[in-house]
């Protein structure tokens, strides 16, 4: 066993599982392990040609990143909060103004949010430009709109 060896591995995974509190995302702490799993190996002498340390190092570190990293996940909450972010939510029920006259059956255009927005009336309806509307749905880019 090549102390210097044995040394850069050792000293190379502390570094790593140290860089892990730096650059969160759990994939450094499981490297940094593999690199400690060739130290340990070539300390109890199961490992001693530089094949074996890289091989072990690959395997190892790729054995931790595929189990470990999915158990720590499990069971720690990360602490980002994923938001709902469907702003057809925040849109419905909402009372518009119509801007360009929609006639039975095709398509006329609201003012919303200091843009104006292709609509269609629900059913059959006309609904002339000055109009008060609600909006009650979206097909595709068009807003649904009945009279309020």
């Amino acid at each position: 066993m090549s102390n210097l060896a044995f040394s850069l591995w050792l000293g190379s995974g502390i570094f790593l599982i140290a860089i892990e509190f730096l650059v969160p995302g759990l994939v450094m702490m499981f490297v940094g392990l593999g690199a400690l799993t060739v130290a340990l190996g070539m300390h109890l002498g199961y490992i001693d040609g530089v094949l074996q340390q890289y091989t072990t190092f690959f395997i190892g570190s790729i054995i931790y990143l595929l189990t470990l990293r999915f158990l720590v996940l499990r069971f720690v909450p990360a602490e980002n909060r994923k938001e709902n972010i469907d702003e057809d939510e925040e849109v419905m029920g909402s009372i518009v103004e119509i801007v360009a006259d929609i006639n039975s059956g095709e398509s006329g255009r609201v003012e919303h949010s200091g843009s104006t927005w292709q609509a269609r009336a629900e059913g059959n309806q006309t609904i002339l430009k000055g109009e008060q509307v609600k909006i009650i749905g979206r097909d595709n880019i068009t807003w649904i709109v009945q009279k309020t």
